[in-house]
């Protein structure tokens, strides 16, 4: 109903045209941004310097206006001029800057800018927006030229503005995350997008997760994930994985070691937790979740299962010190999290975790297995008398029935080379079940949020059983080779070493969480 004139800022260059006004973080103070000239058909005399930064900011309602450029060049080849300004909804005194070149930031109210370039190219920026809706919290722009970026979470810049001097002061400095959101991952498995086709990386996925390093660190750093109840979910190091092997397709889609490790560089680093377990061992590998990827980005599967909506701890370890902070997972909106969906994933993530453990006593029994099988072949190379020849022959035989075959990279199903699947009853090896397993724990992976059903359940039960009489057949057959040591005593031949196992029954019965809401079971 009533307008008030504010516009007397001092010193007020002649041609000037306001673009941007924005309000503060309280009514008192206001920001204001302008070009000189810029105005259709409008010329500015050669005399005056038009590539100049413009913004100004009050905080007495307009009364008195102070200019707010000191870190903004004047000299940028592209032009220097301010197109357009930001203020974060969320803290107080941080402030984003589009130019004719770049894009810049403030952490003390615009008393000083520095560039937030990275890895955007010269271009002029024409608008900016801090992106708050549905849990997001990212910088978007557009640029001349219908062209739009995303800096992706800008957490850390935040906590910049409200713990500089702490931040600046610590020798490590681990930000507290914000909330991520759990959701379905793509269960489209075929070719990606040819290398070709114009296409950009999605939002990392999961828990963003930033770090400060004053300076190089000593020794390897590791990131761990707990869930609420203490228990192991996660290890990511800065040690490199070996790289990616027997893949089907071009090398330019696979993740090199050093974007799957935690940076160790001096400054400011960023990771994703992907809401996963640590990997589970197996003795196939695939390439999962190819659609949906960019060069650089496909992983090996199987992957380990996804953790459900919950409050996990994070812990940093740099030099010995470990840095905690917690993050909140909360499920996909469109699904919700209501009381009977919660029992349903737990029992999905019980049963997941289940068929998790079949594979880590699967890998390790091919490996005891396997042990034995080598030093087998060695002996079996030298000349030996008759019957330990003999003896040897069937030992491997048996050993190789236990532990299996691992098929070469690449092959699925029966064929040259692979062995058929085996028939029903009969003692399945530990790749067999490794690979049982494996299918079990990619395939809730792709599956809905639900409570697993009686058909999974079965094919866990089922697989559970065969696994504990393919572990009975290698004890007994440790006793087969005790006694087949003793012969190689006798003949003066150079023993196996067999090592206990470490193999143990599991229990085979598995019963669904009760929902409270419909107090009846989740899956059945």
């Amino acid at each position: 109903k009533l307008w008030n004139d504010v516009s007397n800022i001092a010193a007020l260059p002649p041609h000037t045209n306001f673009n941007t006004i924005e309000a503060g973080d309280d009514v008192h103070t206001a920001y204001v941004a302008a070009r000189i000239g810029g105005g259709r058909g409008e010329i500015v005399p050669p005399s005056e310097d038009a590539d100049l930064p413009l913004i100004w900011r009050t905080l007495d309602d307009g009364k008195t206006w102070t200019s707010i450029v000191n870190g903004l060049p004047r000299d940028e080849r592209t032009g220097s001029w301010v197109n357009t300004l930001r203020v974060d909804p969320k803290q107080p005194g941080l402030l984003f800057a589009g130019t004719e070149t770049t894009v810049y930031v403030s952490f003390d109210n615009g008393d000083h800018w520095q560039s937030l370039r990275q890895n955007l190219p010269s271009t002029s920026i024409r608008d900016l927006d801090v992106h708050i809706d549905h849990h997001q919290n990212d910088l978007v722009i557009g640029t001349y030229g219908r062209g739009f970026w995303v800096l992706d979470d800008i957490t850390p810049l935040r906590q910049i503005a409200s713990s500089a001097q702490t931040i600046g002061s610590s020798s490590v400095y681990f930000f507290a995350p914000e909330e991520a959101i759990r959701a379905r991952i793509n269960s489209n498995w075929d070719q990606p997008f040819s290398i070709e086709v114009p296409h950009a990386p999605n939002v990392p996925y999961g828990v963003i997760v930033d770090y400060y390093l004053r300076h190089e660190p000593s020794g390897p750093i590791q990131l761990q994930v707990f869930d609420d109840h203490g228990n192991l979910v996660r290890t990511i190091s800065s040690t490199l994985p070996p790289p990616i092997e027997g893949e089907l397709f071009p090398y330019y889609w696979l993740a090199a070691p050093e974007t799957r490790a935690l940076s160790t560089h001096v400054g400011l680093n960023r990771v994703n937790w992907n809401l996963q377990y640590d990997d589970p061992p197996a003795l196939r590998h695939d390439l999962e979740n190819e659609m949906n990827m960019v060069p650089g980005s496909t992983t090996p599967g199987p992957h380990g299962a996804q953790v459900i909506p919950g409050v996990y701890t994070l812990k940093l370890t740099v030099e010995s010190q470990v840095y905690t902070r917690n993050v909140t997972v909360v499920n996909d909106p469109r699904v919700g999290q209501s009381a009977a969906l919660m029992a349903a994933l737990r029992s999905q993530n019980q049963l997941t975790l289940l068929a998790v453990r079949g594979m880590e006593q699967s890998y390790e029994g091919h490996t005891e297995v396997d042990a034995v099988k080598g030093q087998l072949a060695s002996l079996m190379q030298g000349k030996l008398p008759t019957d330990v020849a003999a003896q040897a022959k069937t030992l491997d035989a048996s050993l190789t029935k236990i532990g299996g075959v691992v098929p070469p990279p690449g092959s699925f199903g029966p064929g040259p080379g692979r062995p058929a699947p085996p028939e029903p009853n009969a003692l399945q090896s530990f790749v067999d079940l490794n690979n049982d397993y494996n299918t079990m724990v990619s395939m809730v992976q792709v599956g809905l949020d639900m409570a697993p059903t009686p058909t999974q359940i079965a094919t866990w039960e089922s697989d559970c059983g065969n696994s504990n009489r393919t572990t009975a057949a290698w004890k007994n057959m440790q006793r087969q080779i005790t006694d087949f040591n003793a012969m190689l005593e006798k003949n003066q031949l150079q023993q196996l070493t067999l090592a206990p196992t470490k193999l143990t029954a599991m229990s085979c019965s598995f019963t669904p969480e009760v929902s409270r809401e419909s107090g009846q079971r989740t899956s059945r």
